[in-house]
């Protein structure tokens, strides 16, 4: 009966392990109208390249813009060498560059979801913080 109750146990928590490392990966997602600041940091270990620099694997934050536009102020600091891709529909993309690690971009956001992804311009492990407001 031991031997039962641990067949059972085992692949359990592996599911369990499995389930929450899946949770713990998935990017964040803010719609717009933005009530405060979206503020996300961490840390990347960029792996590929881009025509914005060496990018992390995944997007670091989603916003989806529920209006018609969105006027952003998007900043960015961390390491020196710090890119910032922000890809969205109909092939909107944009590259911002912050040679001594810190990034502003105002802009407007039409309708629609845009992934913010965080790199450097060598492949080195970047260290960020990100805050996006709505004016």
């Amino acid at each position: 009966m031991k031997s039962l109750i641990k067949s059972f146990v085992l692949p359990a928590a592996a599911f369990t392990l499995a389930l929450g490392t899946g949770v713990a990966s998935a990017q964040p997602v803010a719609q717009t109208p933005l009530s405060q600041p979206v503020q996300t940091s961490g840390s990347v270990n960029p792996s590929r390249p881009s025509i914005c620099g060496v990018l992390g694997d995944g997007a670091v934050q989603v916003l989806q813009v529920n209006q018609d536009f969105a006027a952003v102020d998007i900043a960015v600091s961390g390491t020196s060498g710090l890119t910032l891709f922000i890809q969205g529909n109909n092939g909107f993309s944009e590259c911002h560059t912050g040679g001594g690690g810190a990034i502003n971009a105002p802009g407007l956001l039409n309708r629609g979801t845009y992934s913010f992804f965080i790199g450097n311009s060598s492949q080195t492990s970047t260290s960020y913080n990100l805050t996006i407001r709505e004016n």
